[in-house]
């Protein structure tokens, strides 16, 4: 969490010179190019001035210039190495170069220095930006007291289930919750945490009591936490992104409770409202699934592409719908899984590489004695004018039920292009026994 800069507001005994007072209104009036020239004028005269070091400090961070800000504050520990300001406002300055790990030694020195509870909570969050959960619990360990805010308290929560420390975690949730019941954050995570602890029932018990207490936008992630727990969860996201329209979760959640339900049209306007909101890979991936399933290829290739690596299937899937069979062969190449092997082999069958399919279709059917799997290897093997494998394989095949008819066209077809007009018409009246229609018809002919 990032915190304002630690300002002095006047400090006893000082007169300030007619230079530092133009430099103070300059920082007040925001002109903060101006007053960095300011403060640096004061220091050319007097190089031990505290508040010239800090307010030079505090004009370079908020006009952007955070390497001239580093250095200002790294002078003003050099000057002042016991002062607490210097060292908190030069960690909250490299926590935003993105330098976790030497914000967490300045706050550390300014926790040394004074232990307050904005420098535990700072350091903590440097801590945990370093990928330090378990040093960031510590440090918030170490600094609570009995006083200490509902914030600090839901920090420390949050650190300690980062941290893995989940059961330790709950009772200073309650205590928080006792002492701020309205606090939604700290509802949500003791929910989070009962259920991943097996005690789902109690998790929605606390949700209940939690949305029983806690009002407007802030009770949307307790519904939504609610919904992912619930057995009928789509009434809840609803409410949840009723309440919240910028909660994205809840968008997300529904259209894949639709997508799951079948129902891709009504996934696509949650999920495109998601994906506004934040264009997440996963949502991404969703969306190419839905419009998959809706028959528009051009967008489902968009939204794959934007999903990245996780959606490499499914952009094949959309490049051979859209007739890219190379394309979506090259975009197979990696990608293991079961589905993405069946369709790379029937891509190699579509495109005339008979050998390289059967080698692909062989072992995948092996492994699962997949129907249509089975079908495509006899198609290649067929292509391969290994007749005696291939009826095999249809005859293998022809327990599968009906479904199995229809795919034991293909081979039919196969045989009779290559002018084997009695095996074809044997392949083909087995599919028609298996209730294919087009087998049927293709035999009337």
């Amino acid at each position: 969490m990032t915190r304002p800069l630690v300002a002095l507001l006047s400090l006893l005994g000082l007169a300030l010179a007619a230079s530092l007072e133009e430099a103070e209104a300059l920082l007040r009036s925001g002109d903060y190019a101006q007053a960095a020239l300011a403060y640096e004028e004061v220091l050319a005269k007097d190089y031990g001035r505290l508040e010239a070091h800090l307010g030079l400090g505090v004009a370079l961070f908020r006009a952007g210039r955070l390497e001239e800000a580093r250095f200002a504050f790294d002078q003003m520990v050099r000057v002042f190495p016991d002062r607490y300001e210097g060292h908190f406002n030069l960690g909250q300055v490299y926590l935003r170069l993105g330098k976790p790990e030497e914000a967490a030694e300045a706050f550390q020195k300014a926790v040394s220095l004074n232990p307050t509870e904005e420098a535990y909570l700072a350091l903590a969050a440097a801590l945990g930006q370093a990928g330090k959960a378990k040093e960031a619990a510590e440090a918030l360990r170490k600094g609570f007291l009995p006083e200490r805010s509902p914030a600090y308290r839901l920090a420390l929560a949050q650190a300690l289930y980062a941290a893995g420390s989940r059961a330790e975690a709950v009772p200073v949730l309650y205590g928080l919750l006792n002492q701020d019941p309205k606090a939604a954050e700290a509802w949500e995570l003791l929910a989070r945490i009962l259920a991943e602890e097996g005690l789902k029932g109690r998790a929605l018990r606390e949700l209940d009591r939690g949305l029983a207490q806690v009002e407007g936008k802030a009770r949307a992630r307790l519904l939504l936490r609610k919904a992912l727990l619930s057995e009928a969860p789509e009434p809840l996201l609803r409410e949840a992104y009723g309440l919240d329209p910028t909660l994205w979760e809840a968008a997300f959640y529904l259209g894949q409770t639709r997508l799951r339900a079948g129902d891709a049209k009504g996934a696509l306007a949650p999920l495109l409202a998601a994906y506004r909101l934040s264009p997440e890979p996963q949502v991404a991936q969703a969306l190419a699934v839905a419009y998959l399933r809706l028959g528009d290829p051009k967008n489902a290739y968009r939204y794959a592409e934007e999903a990245g690596p996780p959606g490499a299937f499914l952009k094949a899937q959309a490049a051979y719908a859209l007739g890219r069979k190379e394309e979506a062969l090259r975009l197979l190449e990696g990608v293991s899984a079961l589905e993405a092997q069946a369709l790379k082999g029937a891509l190699l069958l579509e495109l005339g590489r008979a050998e390289e399919a059967a080698g692909v279709l062989r072992s995948l059917y092996e492994s699962g004695r997949d129907p249509q799997v089975g079908v495509n290897l006899a198609a290649a093997l067929v292509a391969l004018r290994r007749f005696g494998e291939a009826e095999l394989l249809l005859r293998e095949g022809a327990g599968a039920g009906p479904r199995t008819g229809r795919r034991l066209v293909q081979p039919g077809l196969g045989l009779r292009g290559l002018g084997r007009e009695g095996e074809a018409e044997r392949a083909l009246r087995q599919a028609a026994a298996l209730g294919s229609k087009e087998a049927q018809a293709l035999l009337r002919r």
